[in-house]
């Protein structure tokens, strides 16, 4: 092709791999997290999930392992400081570097707002935003001194809409897709990809209950022209290509994966 050198042609394979990166997912014992972690192991990378609960990180590095990468389990509570910070030098001792954050952990309540405590208001804004500053704050040190890295934020379509009785949730996501459009502009000269995932309705454990409710699931899948609710394996290639070369020139975006659901 004319202007485009051939080797530049050659190498669109290897722009997908993941081949010795290493990865921290937070959230990643479960449900979108685990599922993502898998993908980049597949993909080439070594991967370090991290949760509150060892058991369930013990099995998923055994799964990524597995899959011929290395992996070691990291319990920390993400929303606090001491935690992170030493979930940040863990990894580093084991690996030497970060190469791709994602911010996975999340929660959710809904209850009419008059009926919510400041206490329930802040359980769910110190899991779904907080954790992510403090994260992207401290892995961010070393992507710095790196001069590379990829940071993966996990937003939502409530991000972009409202919701009733839901004051917590998409304030936390559009909090967040801020979060990562500023981190985006401030870390770009160090050659940093921040960047979020917004799905909507995805299968997990945690909501399967909630969709197994044939009205509230009619609900949802009359809201996505696509005609179904999402599936964890939908985030797999948005996932990898922005953890990727692929994505090196995309930065403070807000992805969404939704099945048509924000274009109704």
């Amino acid at each position: 092709m004319k202007g485009v050198p051939g080797e530049k042609i050659k190498g669109v394979p290897s722009l997908f791999s993941l081949k010795d990166r290493v990865a921290v997912i937070t959230g990643g014992s479960k449900g979108l997290g685990q599922g993502i972690g898998l993908a980049f192991a597949a993909a080439g990378a070594h991967v370090v999930p991290v949760s509150r609960t060892l058991e369930d990180l013990e099995a998923v590095s055994e799964e990524i392992r597995s899959l011929g990468r290395r992996s070691i389990p990291v319990v920390a509570d993400v929303t606090l400081d001491e935690p992170v910070e030493a979930m940040v030098r863990r990894v580093m001792e084991e690996f030497g570097r970060i190469d791709i954050l994602v911010c996975s952990a999340g929660s959710f309540m809904s209850k009419p707002t008059i009926e919510w405590t400041t206490d329930d208001w802040l359980s769910i804004m110190n899991v779904n935003l907080k954790s992510i500053f403090i994260c992207c704050r401290e892995v961010g040190k070393v992507m710095v001194e790196q001069k590379s890295g990829k940071v993966i934020n996990m937003s939502s379509v409530r991000g972009h809409q409202g919701r009733a009785n839901d004051p917590a949730y998409p304030t936390s996501k559009g909090g967040l897709n801020m979060l990562t459009k500023s981190l985006a502009i401030e870390w770009a000269p160090y050659n940093i990809t921040v960047n979020a995932l917004a799905p909507t309705f995805i299968r997990t454990d945690i909501n399967a209950a909630l969709l197994d409710d044939k009205k509230v699931y009619d609900w949802v899948v009359g809201r996505i022209p696509m005609g179904r609710v999402g599936e964890i394996p939908d985030l797999f290639g948005a996932a990898v290509f922005l953890a990727s070369p692929a994505s090196e020139f995309i930065t403070g975006q807000i992805l969404y994966i939704d099945g048509g659901w924000t274009a109704a």
